[in-house]
């Protein structure tokens, strides 16, 4: 009995920190993608994917797209991309956050302005840029508890909801294929 409620809570839990932001980000890329023509007319999730796929290797398409989706693209696009840069966008607010707390101040933040501290600065989101795109490792090791499937089900889930609806939003377009 204790079993299941673990694997509910943990259900539960997936849901909240994996599936929901993970359906968010990838609705916010798809939708932003469609309305700015960064990818070609798509109606599925399986043309997406490809479109995707096609651009990860394409350097133009990488030069025409915003900050955002190139580093998505960088990350390799799709559910990977997409998890690749939340995961980037955990672990780089998180150093942010612990890089300002260990000044006792703002005077102690100017002192302190150097090469090293940018050099310093520079290795780190590199380093975070490696972390990020061997994301499953991360997660594997942040997870806690025996149903990390569950985690994994619920980040797909979200990325398959988000992309889904962001592509029903091309029922508003004239070229949208009846179904």
């Amino acid at each position: 009995m204790l079993g299941l409620v673990r694997m509910i809570e943990t259900f539960f839990s997936a849901a909240l920190k994996a599936g929901i932001p993970v359906a968010l980000a990838s609705y916010g890329l798809i939708w932003w993608a469609l309305k700015n023509d960064y990818l070609e007319s798509v109606f599925s999730v399986k043309e997406l994917e490809r479109e995707v796929k096609r651009q990860t290797k394409d350097k133009e398409a990488k030069l025409k797209a915003d900050r955002v989706h190139s580093k998505w693209l960088a990350f390799g696009g799709g559910f990977y991309g997409v998890v690749g840069l939340l995961t980037y966008a955990v672990v780089e607010l998180g150093e942010i956050r612990d890089f300002f707390l260990q000044f006792e101040g703002i005077g102690a933040f100017i002192s302190n302005i150097s090469i090293e501290m940018f050099i310093g600065l520079f290795i780190e989101a590199f380093m975070n840029f490696v972390i990020a795109i061997a994301w499953p490792i991360y997660w594997l090791t942040e997870i806690r508890g025996g149903h990390v499937w569950i985690w994994f089900g619920m980040a797909y889930g979200g990325y398959w909801s988000g992309t889904r609806l962001a592509l029903r939003q091309l029922a508003d377009r004239d070229d949208y294929p009846e179904s």
